[in-house]
Order: structure tokens, then C-alpha cells, then sequence
């Protein structure tokens, strides 16, 4: 019986499970958008949010108490074992100037993440678009404009595809909160 466990198995042994969510989440650090599957971007996002939100804390105690800061870059550290990303994510090295990942979302409560779905199985054919035509998805990353062609099948007709990325900017509409108004009832 499977009483109080959440996680999904999608088939791999816990370690291979382990090596899979911390490989996914390099990628989505590194490239900060990548195509997967539905129920793989559905496993990685909780533990992408989480490493997020410990980056994003440990830059707001940096200056004020150093040690609290090394205690959340080696919890980032242990649970990525990719050094480079994690200097990307906390802003040390290399991306010093530009600030890190964490620095971007620090004034935002969760919800680092987005899932895009393409429609059906097939690569070939998003939202609203007829089968015959070869649908490219453009997108500017890290400074440079880039470009997607979404043609083929790869993963078969059971896996749905996605695109797992990391929100890039809070629009204007999010923003700006609507208050509710609520009319009184009339008394008869």
C-alpha cells in the first residue's frame, strides 16, 4: 500500500528518480527553459521552488549574517552538486554584476516557475494551430534571440510535452492586485 507518499515513481528507482530531478533542474537553471514531459515538469517544480526560496533567502541574510548565508549555499550545493549553477543562482562569480537568479525573484512569494503545455502529444502541432503548419516559438534568453522549431515526436504518443521554464518578469496585470467590491444585498 502507498499510504502518505506523494511522490510519482515515473518508473525509475529512487536514485535514478534523485539523479533525474536534481539533472532537470541544472538544465532549467542553466538554460532557464526546457521541453519535457508533463508529469516530469509536475515531479521537478516543487524542488525547483524550494531551491529557489533557499537562494532567494540566503541573499536577503548575506550581508547581515554570513554564516546563515553559507548554511543555504551548501543545502543549494548537496541538493545540485553542480557548483557553477549555484553560483548562477546565488549571484557569486562570474554573475556578480548581473545578480543572480535569486535576486530576480526577491520580491516575489513563489510561483518562480512556469509550465507551458503543447497541445496534445505531438510536437508538431500547438494550441490552436492546424497540422500542417510547423510552429516556431521565438524567445530572447541570456541577451541573445532565439528560436524553436517544434517539429517531430520524440518521446512517443502517450507523452505529453511542455515547456518548463522560469518566469522571466511580473506583468503589469499581476501586479497590480484588484480590490473586491462587494455590493450589499437589498433588504425586501
Amino acid at each position: 500500500m502507498r499510504h502518505r507518499k506523494k511522490d510519482k515513481h515515473l518508473g525509475r528507482t529512487s536514485s535514478h528518480r534523485k539523479a533525474l530531478r536534481s539533472n532537470m533542474a541544472i538544465s532549467l537553471f542553466t538554460y532557464g527553459r526546457i521541453i519535457t514531459t508533463k508529469e516530469k515538469a509536475k515531479f521537478i517544480r516543487p524542488f525547483v521552488e524550494k531551491i529557489i526560496t533557499l537562494a532567494k533567502k540566503a541573499v536577503i541574510k548575506k550581508e547581515e549574517d554570513r554564516t546563515v548565508y553559507i548554511r543555504y549555499y551548501r543545502q543549494v550545493l548537496s541538493r545540485l552538486n553542480n557548483k557553477e549553477v549555484v553560483r548562477k543562482l546565488f549571484g557569486e562569480g562570474s554573475w556578480r554584476e548581473t545578480g543572480g537568479i535569486a535576486q530576480r525573484y526577491i520580491d516575489r512569494n513563489g510561483g518562480y516557475t512556469r509550465i507551458l503545455k503543447l497541445a496534445g502529444s505531438r510536437m508538431g502541432v500547438l494550441s490552436g494551430s492546424s497540422i500542417g503548419d510547423i510552429p516556431e516559438l521565438e524567445y530572447k534568453m541570456e541577451g541573445l534571440q532565439r528560436k524553436l522549431r517544434l517539429v517531430g515526436n520524440r518521446l512517443g504518443d502517450n507523452a505529453s510535452q511542455v515547456i518548463f521554464e522560469l518566469v522571466e518578469d511580473v506583468s503589469e496585470e499581476e501586479k497590480e492586485v484588484q480590490p473586491k467590491v462587494s455590493v450589499p444585498k437589498e433588504k425586501k
